[in-house]
C-alpha cells in the first residue's frame, strides 16, 4: 500500500532537489565535479547508485527509490515480528506510511526516511536479542549491519538513535549482555571507519573534514528550536531560523494530539512485554527529538521522521488495547478507524501542498541552468554553494567564488548592479545574471553572478550543513 501511494500520489518526474543532488553527484552517470558536503553521509547516494550509475532518468530514480523504501518499511516492521501481532505492526506501518513527510521522502534520494526505518529495525532487533526470542547468531550480526547502515546514512542521527539502546543494555539487569554490546560496537566501529576512510579520500583527513563541517551553517551550538520543529510537522518543508510563522494547518493539531494520546495509552495500558518494548521505542524518539530541538536551529518535518517512526509502535499498541480490551469496543473501533482515515486523507492534502512548492523550486534550477548554458557558460566552471543544483546541471563544481572560475552564483545581497558587470535577466526565472567577460590574461574566463529575490533565498540555506 505504501509503494502504491508513493507511485500514484507523488509526481515521479519532479526534478532533483538541492539536497538530493549533493547525495547522488558522486554516484551519477551525469558528469559532475560536485563534492558531497563534509557534514553529509554517503548512504542515500549508495541506495540510489544502481540507477544513477546507469541513467539520468528522474522517473526511473523515483520508481526505484519508491520500491526500495516500500521494501525497507516491510523489513523494518519484520524486525518486530513476534514482539507484536502482525495486524498491530500493519497498523503501525499504515500510520507511518500515510504521513505526508514519509510519502514525500520515499521516492527521493534522501537519508531521512532511511534513518527512520533503520531506527525502527535496530530497536526491534535489539528487543529480539535481549529477550532471546530468536537465536543470537542471527540477531547479533543483523544488529551490527543495521547500526553500520544508520551511520552510513546519517551519522549524526545514528549516535542519538543507538545511544538509548546501549544505555538500556547496561542499565536493565536482565538485558546485560556483552555480546549485544559487542554487536553495537562492531556496527559503530564499521561506521566510524567508513567516515574516516571518506575523510582521507575526499577531505584531506578526519581533522580537515571536521574543520570543514564546522565552517558550514548551521554552526554547532546550543539552540532551542522545539517550537519551530513542532510548527512545521505539516509544512513548510524547510524553515530557517526566524522564518517559522504560525501553523500552516492548525486543525491538524487535533490529529497529532490524538496520536500522542494513543502513544501514552500504548505505554501505560498494554501488556507487560508490550509496555516495556513500547517504552524502549520511545527512547530513540526522544533522543532524536532532543538533538534537533537543542542543536539544530533549522526546522524541517523530515528531520523528525525517526521520531514519527518510533512512535508508531506504541501508537499501534494503544489502538490494539482500545479495540480489544476497552469496555466500549464498538466505540473504540469506530474511533480508531476515524483516526486512521482522517490522518491518511488530511496528510494527502498536506503532501499535495508541499509538492507544489518543492516542484516549483526544483524546476527553477533547471531553467536557470538552461539559460546560463544558452549564455555560453560551459565547464570547467564553479558555482557558489547557494546554487548547487545549477552547478550540477551545468557540470560545474561548487566553490565559494573568486579565482578564474567561469561561473560564480552568489547569494542575494543588495539589489545593485556591481561595477563592471553586465546585467542579464534569466528568462522564466526571478533570477538576474551579472556577466563580466575577460579584459586581459588576468581574467581568462567570463564570470557570471546570479542573484535572486530575498524571499526565495530564505527557502534554502546558503550552504546547508545538515541536509
Amino acid at each position: 500500500m505504501f509503494i502504491l501511494a508513493e507511485l500514484t500520489l507523488t509526481p515521479l518526474r519532479m526534478p532533483l532537489g538541492w539536497d538530493e543532488i549533493t547525495y547522488i553527484a558522486q554516484t551519477s552517470v551525469h558528469a559532475s565535479p560536485i563534492l558531497m558536503p563534509p557534514a553529509h553521509s554517503r548512504g542515500a547516494g549508495l541506495l540510489a547508485a544502481p540507477v544513477t550509475l546507469l541513467t539520468t532518468s528522474v522517473l526511473v530514480l523515483r520508481v526505484w527509490m519508491a520500491l526500495l523504501s516500500g521494501a525497507g518499511l516491510f523489513l523494518a516492521l519484520l524486525c518486530w515480528r513476534g514482539l507484536r501481532p502482525t495486524w498491530v505492526l500493519a497498523v503501525a506501518g499504515f500510520i507511518l506510511g500515510s504521513l505526508a513527510v514519509a510519502l514525500l521522502s520515499g521516492p527521493l534520494a534522501m537519508p531521512d526516511l532511511w534513518e527512520a526505518l533503520g531506527a525502527l529495525a535496530v530497536t526491534g532487533l535489539f528487543l529480539q536479542a535481549v529477550t532471546r526470542r530468536l537465536p543470537s547468531r542471527v540477531m547479533l550480526p543483523l544488529i551490527s549491519i543495521v547500526v553500520f547502515f544508520l551511520f552510513l546514512v546519517r551519522y549524526q542521527d545514528a549516535c542519538f538513535i543507538v545511544a538509548p539502546l546501549i544505555v538500556a543494555t547496561m542499565v536493565v539487569p536482565a538485558w546485560r549482555n556483552l555480546r549485544v554490546l559487542g554487536a553495537f560496537a562492531a556496527g559503530i566501529i564499521a561506521g566510524v571507519s567508513e567516515w574516516i576512510g571518506e575523510a582521507y579520500a575526499f577531505y584531506g583527513g578526519p581533522a580537515s573534514r571536521l574543520q570543514r563541517t564546522a565552517q558550514q551553517p548551521p554552526r554547532f551550538g546550543l539552540y532551542f528550536s522545539l517550537r519551530d520543529q513542532l510548527r512545521v510537522i505539516d509544512g513548510p518543508g524547510y524553515c530557517p531560523p526566524g522564518s517559522c510563522q504560525g501553523w500552516r494547518y492548525p486543525g491538524l493539531t487535533i490529529w497529532w494530539l490524538a496520536l500522542l494520546v494513543l502513544v501514552i495509552i500504548g505505554v501505560v495500558a498494554g501488556r507487560h512485554l508490550m509496555r516495556v518494548s513500547a517504552g524502549i521505542a520511545i527512547g530513540p524518539a526522544l533522543s532524536v527529538l532532543a538533538a534537533y530541538s537543542f542543536f539544530v536551529p533549522i526546522a524541517a518535518p523530515r528531520y523528525l521522521l525517526p521520531v514519527f517512526a518510533m512512535l508508531t509502535i506504541p501508537a499501534a499498541d494503544g489502538i490494539a488495547w482500545l479495540v480489544t480490551e476497552f469496555r466500549w469496543r464498538r466505540v473504540a473501533i469506530a474511533a480508531a478507524c476515524a483516526f486512521l482515515l482522517t490522518g491518511a486523507i488530511s496528510q494527502h492534502f498536506v503532501e499535495r501542498s508541499e509538492l507544489t512548492g518543492a516542484e516549483l523550486s526544483s524546476r527553477l534550477y533547471v531553467i536557470e541552468a538552461g539559460e546560463l548554458h544558452h549564455l555560453g557558460i560551459r565547464a570547467p566552471c564553479a558555482v557558489d554553494g547557494s546554487a548547487t543544483p545549477v552547478a550540477y546541471y551545468l557540470g560545474c563544481s561548487v566553490s565559494s567564488g573568486g579565482g578564474n572560475s567561469q561561473l560564480v552564483l552568489m547569494p542575494p545581497v543588495k539589489p545593485v548592479q556591481p561595477t563592471g558587470w553586465r546585467r542579464v535577466p534569466l528568462a522564466g526565472t526571478p533570477a538576474i545574471a551579472y556577466v563580466r567577460c575577460p579584459r586581459a590574461a588576468a581574467l581568462p574566463l567570463c564570470h557570471v553572478a546570479v542573484r535572486r529575490h530575498v524571499h526565495q533565498a530564505r527557502r534554502q540555506p546558503a550552504r546547508p550543513g545538515l541536509a
